[in-house]
């Protein structure tokens, strides 16, 4: 089950849980005003993300 909690890094209101009950905890909270720290994360490019343990030992 899911449970409502804070974005640490935002502030705004996220879940915890599975993900199958979302709209349950957060159905009074407007979709503009939930946290997107995590799709956003998601969406950063690839390039933009540290180099992987390989690519630090090996170069390249």
């Amino acid at each position: 089950m899911c449970r409502r909690v804070d974005c640490s890094k935002c502030g705004k209101p996220t879940f915890a849980g599975c993900g199958m009950h979302v709209e349950a905890v957060l159905g009074d909270v407007r979709p503009e005003n939930r946290c997107r720290c995590k799709e956003e994360a998601r969406s950063a490019k690839p390039g933009d993300a540290e180099p992987s343990l390989f690519r630090r030992l090996f170069g390249g």
